[in-house]
């Protein structure tokens, strides 16, 4: 009852008042800094020279090297984060607040970083303004994770090397090229993989995340790369540009990724569970990291049923271009805004309508395919039934042999007993 009554209260001023406050101080007590592979690892949030009454923690780590244990009896793990509450039971301020244990377990070796923010308030309801907080945790031993990275950088210089002789010789002969042909970043989730031919991506990141590394690498090493956007990044919609000018100046290439930096990973989600034409084969199969499809139509459709859903249900979807197909190529986009209104994401379906002459020959070739399919199952049919009839005959023949075995054991027996009478008379 006593949550209940401290929940409703927090809400009433949260609602009715957002004032901010002064800085609080926040620190993560870490139980000890460096650890081994497979070892867990505890901490603690403490709260220290600011009133407060009620808080709600957001805390994020590096997944790639920790993986999430258990929490107090207050907080949950969802959506990439740990999510922990709490508030005074009797309403009133308090000037000194631990929250813990949290417990992490390490998978992989290196560095590895603890990030806390969240929201404070004080009894009055009035919102207090803090910083992020964030620790670093050591994973292995140190020397030689700092060897093994150095190790696995110049393996991949030698094999960038390696291949820079064989980029220069194609170079001599298209130096009109403006495409990449690497293009990765340090943060995981870009979508869709990376094809040079591809120029817009899309990514969803952390709000604690403020910039983002970009590899990119031209197909011709003399044309100029020049990356705009991955500094600074804000809250909402972001925009990284990667302009691409070929060696002889003639080409220009841009190759956009859009960034949502955002508090609720949900909230941005712009991805499909379902796309599918209907009376169409999409090409490739469908896969909501793959953003570009080709369909094929008959000259007798000139409109398509297309079905989108989107993976959270709020979400919007939008179905563009699917009226009045005109004979060739159509482009058919569907536009997923995620309920936070601001993150889009675009697929594209180039669906080809026949022309008469290509619809013919079309019903030719199926007419002809179907023809070797009937052949087939009419052959594996006959096949099927003559192996019937074989292991039938078999069947009987086994039987018959096992008859012909029973009649000469009984005219054996027979035999013995007449032979055996006679004896006796």
């Amino acid at each position: 009852m006593k949550y209940k009554i401290g929940i409703i209260v927090i809400l009433f001023f949260l609602v009715f008042t957002t004032i901010t406050l002064a800085q609080t101080q926040v620190n993560i007590i870490l139980e000890k800094e460096q650890i081994e592979k497979e070892e867990e690892i505890s901490f603690k949030i403490q709260i220290i020279d600011i009133q407060i009454a009620a808080c709600t923690l957001e805390i994020y780590f590096d997944q790639d090297k920790l993986e999430y244990s258990k929490g107090p009896e207050n907080s949950n793990y969802s959506n990439n984060r740990i999510v922990a509450t709490w508030f005074s039971e009797n309403g009133k301020n308090q000037d000194k607040l631990e929250i813990g244990n949290f417990v992490l377990k390490a998978k992989e070796e290196g560095t590895a970083s603890i990030v806390v923010t969240g929201e404070f308030y004080n009894e009055n309801g009035e919102s207090i303004k803090i910083d992020n907080k964030q620790v670093s945790v050591k994973i292995g031993n140190q020397e030689e994770t700092i060897l093994n990275e150095k190790l696995q950088k110049q393996e991949e210089t030698i094999s960038l090397n390696e291949e820079l002789p064989i980029q220069e010789e194609s170079n001599q002969t298209n130096p009109s090229s403006a495409n990449l042909k690497v293009l990765r970043l340090n943060q995981e989730g870009i979508s869709p993989q990376f094809q040079k031919e591809v120029k817009q991506y899309y990514i969803v990141v952390n709000h604690f995340v403020e910039n983002l590394d970009v590899t990119a690498i031209s197909e011709n090493e003399k044309a100029s790369v020049t990356i705009t956007g991955n500094k600074n990044l804000q809250l909402g919609k972001n925009t990284i540009t990667i302009h691409v000018v070929s060696e002889d100046g003639t080409k220009e290439e841009n190759y956009q990724i859009f960034v949502t930096k955002t508090q609720n990973i949900e909230a941005a989600n712009t991805n499909l569970e379902t796309l599918a034409i209907q009376e169409a084969m999409l090409y490739p199969s469908f896969d909501n990291n793959t953003l570009n499809y080709e369909a094929n139509i008959p000259f007798t459709t000139e409109k398509i049923n297309l079905l989108a859903i989107a993976q959270n249900p709020n979400a919007k979807v939008e179905i563009q271009g699917n009226g009045a197909m005109q004979v060739g190529d159509n482009v058919v986009k569907v536009v997923v805004t995620a309920t936070d209104g601001i993150t889009n994401k675009i697929y594209e379906i180039v669906v080809h309508r026949r022309n008469e002459e290509e619809q013919t020959q079309y019903e030719e070739e199926t007419k002809v395919e179907a023809e070797k399919l009937s052949t087939i199952l009419e052959e594996q049919e006959a096949n099927s039934k003559k192996e019937e009839i074989q292991e039938e005959q078999k069947e009987n023949a086994k039987w018959w042999i096992l008859g012909v075995i029973v009649a000469i054991a009984l005219i054996g027996g027979i035999l013995y007993i007449v032979r055996k009478r006679k004896n006796i008379d």
